[in-house]
């Protein structure tokens, strides 16, 4: 996995990405922001099946990803679950603009 594009980890610390324990946001990440490269070696390092089960288990998709996924897995786009979830609504994330809080938003300091 170190062969993947260095952009990819912007965020994170890459010695600290376990590739079996972390492989849904790997998925996600290059999906999302991965070379047509980066997609290779996920392919190569977990087979289609597995990459299968880990798109169709995501959350979020851009639509675009979507697209690609539903046409590269050749899977209806309603096999995935990005597709059929709703999104929350910016009130139920960070609370009313009367200031009540969604009771899973945690509360910062």
């Amino acid at each position: 996995m170190n062969a993947l594009s260095s952009h990819l980890f912007w965020d994170v610390n890459r010695d600290e990405i376990d590739p079996v324990a972390h492989a849904a946001w790997l998925t996600h990440r290059v999906l999302e922001y991965g070379r047509w490269a980066d997609w290779q070696i996920l392919v190569s390092e977990y087979g289609k099946p597995r990459l299968a089960e880990l798109a169709t288990g995501l959350r979020t998709l851009s639509p675009k990803t979507l697209a690609f996924c539903s046409a590269w897995f050749q899977l209806p786009k309603s096999a995935f679950r990005c597709s059929t979830s709703t999104p929350r609504s910016p009130e139920r994330v960070f609370g009313s603009r009367s200031g009540e809080r969604d009771s899973a938003t945690p509360h910062l300091p």
